[in-house]
């Protein structure tokens, strides 16, 4: 009986999350996503059988996926209840919404994992996760950092058996392999992930012989890749493709005379009043705060743009109480250190991905800025850094001292949960 009733709130909860994106996802306009043509144009091309033409720096793996979705699309077009670009994006959503329902499945295993089945408390880092407004956003356009974040859950799945076990089955490992594979070949953040991995492995590992197998086997992989890359498409993997449009235009920071005080200077007022793009180009964390929950480069959905302003000044409160909580958590395992590396060890990895990604932007910023209408500050390249801080939020409100005051953090994260959904949902209480 407790099993069907956790397996019937759980199907509950899919189908909540699942609701307030296909009602996003089915007003999207794929054509306002950034970068539309570059991720677009390979599809096409794929799709048309044009191999010739296919020119992309990025995995051919993500885009190769969306058109398997093509004879459902297909269909559409032929009947002419659709237009040949609307057949084309409907193939793209159906790509997505299939990525999206599987990653959620797989952050309820990795719950399930970390916190156990006893109580309910596990559904809390689902539920934070995909109420995180950038991730949401990158979910409804054409973006390879779709797979990786599906695939990056499925990792850590592996990485907790890995480090739970020091060893895996030969079938985990062969799964693992591909998945690592897949995801740093799909594009440079991804690659830097697999980085980030291997490093908290060989320290935080005792079979480093199985952890340099496996990244031999990976790397010596994704090698091969980038030499037949060249041959797939007219990009290599090294190639420059942002800000190809801008023709010329030059980039990086200390060209334009700009100093890494971009990356330290804050400030809420400001963000308060102008909370829509190119406002704040030159300071990172207001950027970071207001696009979390927000949509601060206006890309979202289009029925939320009326008073986005009001909609960041939102996010902007939800993003300082996320910020909070992490560094509290963050300090929190720090001094528990050695009882999380016993029993939790995966925390540790969550908890060291978020800096990581952050300095990922960091270094990308200082090579591809180019002005006052610079974009390369997005979350959208680096969500799947952030999800696992979902889960030692969570954690660190639930366990150690606060477990006394359990019931009532928890309901307090239920609170914060639901001002954040409500983010995603076509309803925004105007308080502000």
């Amino acid at each position: 009986m407790e099993k069907f009733k956790r397996i019937k709130i759980e199907t509950l909860l899919t189908l909540f999350l699942v609701i307030i994106f296909l009602n996003n996802l089915i007003d999207y306009n794929l054509q306002t996503q950034h970068d539309a043509a570059l991720h677009h144009y390979p599809i096409f091309n794929i799709l048309t059988l044009n191999f010739n033409e296919i020119a992309t720096p990025y995995g051919i793996f993500y885009y190769l996926y969306i058109t398997f979705f093509a004879p459902i699309a297909f269909p559409f077009y032929k009947l002419e209840i659709l237009g040949d670009r609307e057949s084309f994006y409907l193939m793209i959503k159906i790509s997505n919404f299939v990525l999206y329902f599987l990653s959620i499945i797989f952050s309820i295993k990795i719950s399930k994992l970390i916190f156990g089945k006893k109580d309910l408390e596990y559904l809390l880092p689902v539920i934070f996760i995909f109420s995180i407004s950038s991730l949401h956003r990158t979910f409804l356009m054409a973006r390879p950092e779709n797979l990786i974040i599906f695939l990056v859950l499925v990792s850590f799945v592996y990485l907790f058996k890995l480090m739970k076990q020091s060893k895996l089955k030969n079938k985990d490992k062969f799964i693992f392999i591909v998945c690592l594979f897949l995801i740093g070949t799909a594009k440079l953040n991804g690659f830097c992930y697999l980085l980030c991995l291997f490093f908290f492995l060989l320290i935080f590992n005792k079979n480093n012989f199985l952890v340099f197998k496996l990244s031999i086997f990976v790397f010596v992989s994704i090698f091969l890749y980038y030499l037949l890359h060249n041959y797939i498409s007219l990009m290599s993997v090294y190639d420059r493709p942002y800000g190809i449009e801008l023709n010329g235009v030059k980039h990086g920071l200390f060209q334009y005379g700009k100093d890494l005080t971009l990356f330290t200077k804050y400030s809420f007022m400001d963000s308060w009043n102008f909370p829509i793009r190119y406002n704040h180009s030159d300071t990172m964390l207001n950027i970071l705060a207001l696009d979390l929950y927000g949509d601060y480069y206006v890309y979202g959905i289009e029925k939320f743009r009326e008073d986005l302003t009001l909609l960041n000044r939102k996010g902007l409160i939800l993003s300082h109480i996320f910020f909070i909580l992490f560094l509290v958590s963050l300090i929190v395992n720090s001094v528990n250190f050695s009882n999380i590396l016993k029993y939790n060890p995966l925390l540790l990895f969550f908890n060291l991905l978020v800096p990581a990604g952050i300095f990922l932007l960091i270094i990308f910023t200082i090579v591809e800025y180019y002005g006052e209408n610079n974009t390369t500050i997005k979350l959208e390249y680096i969500n799947f850094f952030i999800i696992g801080s979902c889960y030692s939020i969570t954690y660190f409100l639930t366990r150690y001292k606060l477990m006394y005051f359990k019931k009532f953090f928890m309901s307090l994260l239920m609170i914060y949960l639901v001002f954040c959904n409500l983010q995603l949902i076509p309803f925004n209480l105007k308080f502000f």
